[in-house]
């Protein structure tokens, strides 16, 4: 089976973009995980993952945050989560890891907030 998301990284000056879109489920975690893991061996000076395009998102895509979270933690590397839907916000607020994230509506914002040119 074919995996039901797409993911590309993008990159803004120091700064890594890894965009998703459609579901983020068990079938697409391999697709998810090499993205970000392939992101911080680039060693960026933010990390903002752009939730704007998933559709759905499962207990296998918060798994991948928390992972993606203690990664950028130990490595030093600023995390933030870029415009998630509101039911991706409601996991996140059901699951209580709603505060662990840094959340911005766009990504120029989150460039901004860690003076990195947009």
């Amino acid at each position: 089976m074919l995996a039901s998301m797409r993911a590309e990284t993008v990159r803004i000056g120091d700064a890594l973009v890894c965009v998703f879109a459609g579901d983020m489920t068990l079938d697409s975690e391999p697709v998810a995980a090499r993205t970000l893991a392939a992101a911080f061996d680039s060693r960026p000076a933010l990390l903002a993952v752009d939730l704007a395009g998933v559709e759905l998102f499962t207990s296998t895509g918060l798994n991948l945050l928390l992972i993606a979270r203690r990664r950028a933690l130990a490595e030093g590397v600023p995390l933030v989560l870029v415009a998630p839907s509101p039911r991706t916000v409601r996991t996140l607020e059901l699951t209580e890891t709603d505060t662990l994230f840094v959340v911005h509506a766009t990504v120029d914002e989150a460039l901004r907030s860690h003076r990195l040119p947009t």
